[in-house]
């Protein structure tokens, strides 16, 4: 049997070795793709989202099942050359990938095969495809999508509220780390009383017309307050 034959024979025998090893897992269906974050549209469900996402842990990524390892498998034989096996050499082979990477979830072994392809000349041994897998960052889970999405959906209402207060418009039930914020940045202010304005409404209290203060004239010597006694000009009183 020549080379090619034997390689496709390898490959041919994978999911048929899978059932051997492990019938059960073998027709495990794939795990199901995470579900989209949906935006919030009021601070309401912002706050909601919010609370889900601080509250709960990331699901753990579900392990690859046999027939997804045997796929990347066989994409990899088909790119990269391999020393050639007969058949029962084969199942033996695939047997080993199987339970050195078993494990792995599939986006994982999908990088795996990627990578190999791209760099390496040959068919990856067990110890590098682990070494290539120790390389892989899996997906953020939605949970920090969620935080994320609430942080910009925060922001800008922020913005609109901030733009909306210096038109004048009215400063409503806002969190109070908004009102700060726009005190900080003379858009707001607050009174003696406690109550939050907006710096463009508000003028002040009432203030007394300006007066120019009094100018005081000077005396004139014939109007002294210490009159000279009689006399003492003519220099009659010691």
């Amino acid at each position: 049997m020549d080379y090619h034959s034997e390689r496709t024979d390898w490959a041919g025998t994978m999911a048929r070795a899978l059932v051997a090893i492990d019938p059960l897992t073998a027709s495990r269906p794939p795990s199901a793709e995470p579900q989209p974050v949906s935006l919030p549209t009021t601070m309401e469900e912002a706050d909601a989202l919010r609370d889900w996402a601080s509250l709960t842990s990331p699901a753990p990524a579900a392990p690859a099942t046999h027939d997804q390892l045997a796929r990347h498998l066989e994409f990899m034989q088909a790119a990269l050359p391999s020393r050639a096996n007969d058949a029962e050499t084969g199942r033996k082979r695939f047997a080993v990938y199987a339970t050195i990477l078993s494990g792995k979830s599939n986006e994982a072994l999908a990088f795996m095969a990627r990578r190999a392809c791209e760099t390496l000349e040959w068919f990856p041994s067990p110890k590098q495809c682990l070494d290539i897998l120790a390389e892989y960052r899996p997906p953020a889970p939605p949970q920090s999508h969620a935080l994320i999405a609430c942080r910009q959906f925060t922001a800008a209402r922020f913005d609109e509220w901030l733009a909306a207060l210096r038109d004048g418009g009215e400063v409503g039930d806002v969190p109070e780390r908004w009102q700060r914020i726009a005190v900080e940045q003379g858009v707001m202010r607050r009174l003696e009383d406690g109550t939050m304005v907006s710096r463009s409404l508000y003028n002040g209290p009432p203030r007394r017309p300006y007066q120019p203060p009094a100018r005081k004239l000077p005396v004139p010597p014939s109007q002294s307050r210490h009159p000279v006694v009689a006399g003492a000009s003519a220099g009659l009183v010691p």
